[in-house]
């Protein structure tokens, strides 16, 4: 088995925010990481699709549901790390 280092997968980097700005008139290119299962699934749906995985995953961006912050509305589903017991 192996250790994994660096910041846990899905989570924030601490400390580097984004400093693409959409003002440019540039695109963004960013380096995906995907799990196989992910991969498989979002090259199929784009073959499927007959778009790119870029098409495909800007479309499920334009199309995805926020809230008035900007905050996808299924973001509280995910877990938040629990404050953990303090010693004592």
């Amino acid at each position: 088995m192996t250790t994994r280092r660096g910041p846990q997968r899905g989570a924030p980097r601490q400390g580097r925010r984004i400093s693409y700005d959409p003002a440019s008139g540039q695109a963004w290119r960013t380096g995906v990481v995907l799990l196989p299962d992910e991969a498989a699934k979002v090259i199929k749906a784009a073959e499927l699709s007959n778009i790119s995985v870029a098409g495909l995953l800007g479309e499920l961006i334009q199309r995805m549901e926020i809230d008035a912050a900007g905050r996808p509305l299924w973001a509280h589903e995910l877990r938040k790390q629990e404050e953990l017991p303090k010693a004592g």
